[in-house]
């Protein structure tokens, strides 16, 4: 879980609000970038849509001690910014590290 998440990030945030409320936080970004990553992910959306979307998951992904997600999203952000020819594998990566943090999210909260 180490790589995935900031254990640290999210004790403090257990520790801040509470854990109903923690939970409640996790549950709701776990719908959030189920979302971002599906607009991010789509062949269809344009290269700004996809920059926004990975700009916000960035900045959610980062609050709640995702760093590997956030640091994916910060990767298609910044290639969908340049127009890069690694947005492709960029996206693919983040959609796999949005999947491995949902588990390691979801581990979390039922522990």
């Amino acid at each position: 879980m180490s790589d995935i998440l900031d254990a640290t990030v999210l004790d403090d945030l257990l520790e801040y609000i509470g854990t109903d409320a923690a939970h409640a936080v996790i549950e709701l970004f776990i719908g959030e970038s189920r979302e971002l990553a599906a607009t991010i992910g789509a062949a269809e959306t344009p290269r700004e849509d996809v920059r926004r979307a990975a700009h916000s998951l960035k900045s959610s992904a980062g609050q709640l001690g995702a760093s590997a997600l956030a640091a994916a999203a910060l990767a298609v952000e910044q290639a969908a910014e340049t127009n890069s020819a690694e947005l492709g594998s960029r996206i693919a990566a983040l959609l796999d590290c949005a999947a491995a943090t949902k588990l390691a999210l979801t581990a979390r909260l039922n522990s």
